[in-house]
């Protein structure tokens, strides 16, 4: 027995050197930290909703508190449509920093906004004071098309109504001096996620949810020669996606080798339902009731101090407007329209259940979403959407770019 628990003694400072070294090495695996794949947010065609009147959770301020919920990532990418520029730049910062940076794309209002285009020029002044920069863009756009990369990222933001001389084109294309200029961008890249965006799809596609469809025919794809010869070359450099705007519907589609992702809209509530607008006016009149002023003349204060054009559009989908669309419906008869259905929904119970009833058939009204972006192999895409009446944003689809 003793001469037993002599030889395990014997042994014993072997074991216990082995025990050591196997030790030494497996410590530091634990305390290395796994590397998290790098993320970015996409969102985009939020547009005046990110104005401060607009500041309530059900427009474009929900989808930031969303997005700073979910992980905003290492930066965003809006891809156009963001007229006025500022109010969007200033709404982000305040919800995910001064320092988080953000990405846009000029989008067909934006070039129709003197100011805005000021602003963006300004924003990216000399085509190099955005974080991260590589490359600015091609004479006459240098600082709304550019490149820039993070980690293992690089996007090219193309400005798609650039004419090969000014920033301000009239139409969405992608012009040969444009195309060699992002070649030329994708050829000196060795990032293995590449990505390209400008707000206008190749090929409009329907929304993920409802399937509405806007912009077919009349996006890149009216001067289809172009739209091919830029897909053929995002092919060529192994580009990962194109992200787009301007359809306001969602959609992943695979377009002859090429994905396109669109992440529709980020305004919260697209459209004011009739609910909405008779609620927000009593309320506009109940805190004026001391004023002295008739309820007619208070409604007019209220059609003005708001956005005129959000009551057009619930105007003209509650069938109201005589058939006149929002877009080409003056001041003058819009008000008269609006008092009539302001009293009317007030006091007419059927009138308001046929409103009611008539918006929801007419309007098709699309969720708004953003895009979470995991770059892994392959790319993840996470769906985020609201419920398309303001309310929270949940995620509904994962597409993985295969």
């Amino acid at each position: 027995m003793i001469e037993k628990i002599m030889i395990l003694r014997k042994h014993s400072g072997s074991v216990l050197i082995s025990l050591i070294l196997i030790l030494a090495l497996v410590i530091p695996l634990f305390n290395c930290a796994v590397e998290e794949p790098l993320t970015f947010i996409v969102a985009q065609d939020q547009r005046y909703k990110a104005q401060e009147e607009y500041h309530r959770p059900e427009f474009f301020m929900g989808a930031l508190r969303a997005i700073k919920e979910v992980g905003q990532g290492a930066f965003m990418l809006s891809p156009g449509d963001l007229d006025p520029l500022r109010a969007s730049r200033e709404l982000i910062a305040e919800i995910l920093g001064e320092d988080y940076p953000w990405y846009p794309a000029v989008g067909n209002h934006d070039i129709e906004d003197p100011q805005a285009m000021t602003y963006f020029r300004e924003y990216n002044r000399n085509g190099n004071s955005l974080p991260h920069i590589v490359r600015s863009g091609p004479p006459g756009c240098e600082e709304t098309t550019y490149s820039f990369e993070i980690g293992d990222c690089h996007v090219a933001v193309i400005n798609v109504y650039y004419n090969g001389k000014s920033d301000v084109g009239t139409d969405g294309d992608v012009v040969p001096e444009l195309l060699e200029w992002l070649e030329e961008d994708l050829k000196n890249t060795d990032k293995p996620f590449i990505f390209v965006a400008g707000h206008e799809p190749l090929v409009a596609q329907p929304d993920l949810d409802n399937g509405r469809a806007r912009h077919q025919g009349d996006s890149l794809d009216k001067y289809f020669r172009n739209a091919y010869k830029l897909r053929e070359l995002l092919k060529k450099y192994n580009v990962r996606g194109i992200f787009n705007g301007h359809s306001h519907g969602s959609s992943i589609a695979w377009v002859n080798g090429l994905w396109q992702l669109d992440a529709g809209h980020a305004y919260g509530l697209e459209r004011k339902t009739p609910e909405y607008v008779f609620r927000e006016a009593s309320q506009y009149l109940n805190k004026h009731d001391s004023s002295g002023k008739s309820e007619e003349e208070l409604l007019e204060d209220y059609f003005y101090a708001v956005y005129p054009y959000d009551i057009k559009k619930t105007l003209y989908y509650t069938d109201l407007t005589g058939g006149v669309d929002y877009h080409d419906l003056a001041d003058k008869p819009a008000l008269k329209y609006f008092i009539e259905f302001y009293k009317n929904y007030k006091n007419d119970l059927q009138l308001r259940m046929s409103y009611i009833r008539t918006f929801d058939e007419r309007s098709d009204q699309t969720r708004s979403t953003f895009f979470k972006v995991t770059l892994e192999n392959p790319v993840r895409i996470d769906v985020y959407r609201d419920d398309a009446i303001g309310g929270e944003y949940k995620l509904m689809h994962t597409f993985y770019l295969n």
